[in-house]
């Protein structure tokens, strides 16, 4: 298999155990509050806004956005993955619109989002500048990317945040009496995440990284903050985010009175 294929591959055998184990507590309270809040409090406007969820796994933005009143479409590159959003989705009443799609071959027209969301996606992309230059094409004039992902340096993102780092593994078996809730069988890594060394973030400091790379291409009001602490809402995921950089990204296309040429603010 290629590396799109790979990748691809991993997150359908990852579908069921992902929507299953690791996120569920995302849809109920107290999750579903504190990320609707980590979302929307950055929102670019307080009307209703269209919203794309981009590698919505199984549908946690997607579905909170929609009870939030917003129009969202939600897209990913795994069948199964999108089986689960919209089984989750109904679970709660709603119906974003799901797309199989893939998020780095984006078929959307310019200007069609208020805003752009993602979660521990933008490190999967084989072309990540690519894709904030898609996302700024379709976002409409004064919109928003919203990105939460890991901050490693770019010498740790095989170690520290590897899903076989045996001592972390063991140490949360102590403390909670279980391993760790991932989304496949740890026999079964290479399959799941071995591509991680193929891709090229895995390689680079985040999200220095991307701050640099927005204001290149012209992104407006660039900032980052560690939300780690208010993600963290179970004992379990605080000690799985200790000492851990997990950032909030946010950036702005230029309105059209406003525009700016690439690289100013």
């Amino acid at each position: 298999m290629d590396l799109k294929e790979r990748i691809k591959h991993g997150w359908e055998i990852s579908a069921e155990g992902y929507s299953k184990k690791v996120v569920p507590l995302d849809f109920v309270s107290p999750g579903r509050e504190i990320w609707t809040d980590l979302i929307l409090e950055k929102a670019p406007r307080n009307e209703k806004m269209q919203i794309l969820d981009v590698g919505t796994g199984p549908g946690v933005f997607a579905t909170l956005l929609s009870l939030a009143g917003h129009d969202v479409t939600g897209i990913d590159i795994s069948p199964r993955m999108l089986e689960e959003a919209r089984s989750n989705s109904a679970m709660y009443n709603t119906a974003p619109c799901y797309l199989l799609m893939d998020s780095e071959q984006l078929d959307f027209p310019d200007n069609s989002f208020d805003m752009i969301v993602s979660r521990n996606v933008v490190w999967i992309m084989q072309d990540p500048e690519a894709v904030y230059q898609k996302w700024l094409d379709i976002l409409k004039p004064g919109g928003r990317i919203v990105v939460f992902d890991s901050g490693h340096g770019k010498d740790d993102f095989l170690t520290a945040f590897d899903h076989n780092n045996e001592e972390y593994i063991r140490d949360y078996k102590e403390r909670f009496g279980k391993e760790p809730s991932i989304s496949f069988d740890r026999g079964r890594y290479e399959e799941a995440r071995g591509f991680k060394r193929d891709l090229k973030l895995t390689y680079e400091e985040r999200p220095k990284w991307d701050v640099e790379t927005l204001a290149k291409l012209g992104y407006r009001n660039i900032e980052w903050e560690n939300v780690a602490f208010r993600a963290a809402y179970t004992e379990e995921l605080k000690y799985s985010y200790k000492d851990r950089l997990f950032f909030r990204l946010c950036a702005d296309k230029a309105t059209n009175e406003g525009a700016c040429a690439p690289g100013e603010k």
